[in-house]
């Protein structure tokens, strides 16, 4: 059996505290210490992933220093691709940033190891200023090791153009899986001369997968983390609906989605629908279709579900600057740093009660859809290896969804990887 650290090449973390503890370095204590003083003098790092958030992260930082002006931030930007591959090495090496973004499927993987710092004394950090569900996606074990930076939840975006042509009303709320799929139908029918889909189908797992498991009522990893969903009924339920839409050619296959991914051809103006997250707003500000397009509330199946995800902020347990960083920590996850983040339009941010700035930094879509959602999202699964059983999704719900053999015998062969997979971290 392939084991966790094979998979992760993370061989080098489970022997990093030791390697700090036999070396020149003195012992770092793992309380994070006094809070800083108005007048500290400190350098401290941050690391990020998203090269379009850095200007709003660069006033946050101009902020900051008005409150803490001897306190030097250094960002450093590395694409989202290699950015956990550096964080790994980094890690390895007792080298991490002092403050960094984390996410859901890497999270519990770092805080297992005991490379986060315990947030539970950061001065200034209340869990109740954030949604529960992120609060829960960023805690180990009943722990706070990070901060909710921002959220993300799952809606309809559509193309009222192409709804229009088509003879399809646009949404007034939530669609049933019917309703979806008959919309999706109709306009395929209609425009498929002009290669436009009524949906661009794909295999996204937060956007499409996940949330249609959940409202079959199924579950994608089980509460106790030992057990894959992907062979239950309620999954084969979600499986069977997205692979009949493919076989009776109301979406593309999954190999037409690999060289067509279906943001692009949502932005393209080649769908009509996409079932997809509030970070595509950015993007599709720039679209040449923006005017025509709107977004209304996830669909529905059995039940209601969606999924919650965004950015937690976490410093090192093994920071050198630990009172700088708690207070560059506390900050970033104050409502001051998140309506900065919000009126730049830059991310939907987490502080309960900041939304409306974002809301209302991109007036042409009603984001608030998105808002509404959080509040019985569901947390995006997640267990210590999460990174091992993403990597079996990508490769097998091709196989799954449209493939040659029968789709109960690629998603038994998903739901037994995985297992495996869980089975390896106890």
């Amino acid at each position: 059996m392939t084991t966790r650290r094979a998979l992760l090449g993370l061989a080098g973390l489970a022997g990093a505290s030791a390697l700090v503890g036999c070396s020149a370095d003195p012992e770092i204590d793992p309380a994070l210490g006094p809070p800083a003083e108005a007048g500290l003098k400190d350098e401290i790092t941050f690391g990020i992933w998203d090269k379009a958030q850095e200007p709003a992260m660069l006033q946050i930082i101009e902020a900051f220093n008005q409150h803490y002006p001897d306190i030097a931030v250094s960002i450093s930007t590395t694409a989202f691709g290699p950015y956990f591959e550096r964080l790994r090495i980094q890690a390895t090496g007792d080298d991490l940033p002092d403050v960094f973004w984390i996410n859901g499927p890497n999270f519990e993987l770092y805080a297992s190891y005991g490379m986060l710092q315990d947030l539970t004394d950061l001065e200034g950090f209340d869990t109740a200023n954030y949604p529960p569900n992120m609060v829960e996606l960023y805690s180990y074990q009943g722990t706070p090791y990070a901060i909710p930076k921002d959220f993300d939840t799952v809606a309809l975006w559509y193309n009222r153009d192409l709804l229009q042509r088509a003879g399809v009303d646009e949404p007034a709320g939530s669609w049933s899986w019917d309703e979806y799929r008959d919309a999706s139908e109709i306009v395929t029918r209609a425009l498929g001369d002009e290669q436009i889909w009524g949906n661009p189908g794909g295999v996204a797992n937060q956007a499409l997968i996940y949330p249609l498991i959940l409202q079959a009522g199924g579950f994608i990893i089980s509460e106790d983390r030992t057990t894959s969903g992907y062979d239950s009924p309620e999954a084969l339920e979600a499986f069977r609906y997205l692979d009949g839409m493919i076989r009776d050619g109301i979406t593309p296959d999954v190999r037409y989605t690999t060289e067509n991914p279906p943001k692009d051809l949502f932005n393209n103006g080649r769908t009509a629908l996409y079932l997809s997250g509030n970070w595509e707003a950015a993007l599709l500000q720039e679209s040449p279709v923006r005017e025509h397009l709107g977004v209304a509330p996830m669909i529905h199946g059995a039940q209601e579900a969606n999924v919650i995800h965004g950015i937690g902020c976490a410093m090192s347990s093994r920071s050198r600057h630990k009172p700088a960083a708690s207070a560059f920590l506390a900050f970033l996850g104050s409502e001051e740093a998140n309506r900065i983040q919000a009126e730049a339009g830059a991310a939907n941010p987490a502080f309960v009660g900041t939304n409306d700035a974002y809301v209302e930094a991109i007036p042409e879509f009603s984001l608030d859809v998105f808002v509404d959602a959080a509040e019985t999202a569901l947390p995006y699964p997640a267990s210590q290896n999460t990174n091992a059983w993403l990597q079996l999704e990508e490769l097998l719900f091709p196989k799954i969804l449209g493939g040659d053999a029968p789709l109960e015998d690629g998603a038994a062969e998903l739901a037994d990887r995985m297992n495996g997979v869980l089975a390896d971290e106890s």
